[in-house]
């Protein structure tokens, strides 16, 4: 097999795995960290124990669990990695939700009898989108990650999908040959960092700029 065409088609992979999981995980975190940070009393507290408990089970235990029940296929690995996926922005929203909600201008406009809805589209919500969209960015590179780790695993990316992680995989029995296949694991390894360190850097760069404490 051609080795840079099979890198390429795991490219797609990756920005596929990517594209569907944060259209999972982002309106779920964003919803539950609003009303968490909103409401407060017992909505915080069921919200928080919902991710708390989320949180205390190890990743890629509960990934593999879930995989195992829905099989493979990048739909239900983009299903397993946004269950998984929202409980951090949902704990970055909410605190950023408290943050706002003590501002003046969501006071008066309580005072001026919005409802909660208006209040928490036409207000709070504009005011957190800097947060969402910086996660999106950074968080991509971490599902381009656990892809790779899961198709490794043999548990992510069916066969005959092209995947970094499963190239990875398929690798190790050629490092044992005479004389070394090393290509496609240098050729894989080499595309998964290239993707992750630039959406770093671009994540990076949205943060500097979002920021005000940067400036």
């Amino acid at each position: 097999r051609d080795t840079l065409v099979q890198t390429l088609r795991a490219t797609r992979t990756a920005l596929i795995i990517g594209g569907l999981t944060s259209i999972i995980y982002i309106p779920i975190g964003v919803l539950l960290g609003i009303m968490a940070g909103y409401y407060r009393r017992w909505v915080d507290d069921l919200i928080q124990y919902l991710y708390s408990t989320i949180a205390s089970v190890p990743e890629i235990l509960m990934l593999v669990a879930i995989l195992m029940v829905l099989g493979k296929g990048l739909g239900t690995m983009s299903i397993a990695l946004g269950i998984t996926g929202w409980v951090g922005l949902a704990r970055l929203i909410r605190g950023e939700t408290l943050r706002q909600t003590e501002k003046p201008y969501i006071t008066a406009a309580k005072a001026m009898g919005q409802s909660d809805w208006k209040i928490i589209t036409r207000h709070l919500l504009p005011n957190v989108m800097h947060l969402v969209v910086i996660k999106f960015v950074l968080g991509f590179s971490g599902l381009v990650l656990t892809e790779a780790v899961l198709s490794y695993l043999g548990v992510g990316s069916p066969i005959g999908t092209a995947s970094w992680g499963g190239m990875i995989d398929a690798s190790r029995s050629e490092l044992s040959r005479d004389p070394v296949v090393w290509w496609n694991l240098t050729s894989a390894a080499t595309a998964l960092f290239l993707l992750v360190l630039s959406l770093n850097i671009f994540g990076d760069s949205l943060r500097r700029a979002f920021d005000p404490r940067q400036t």
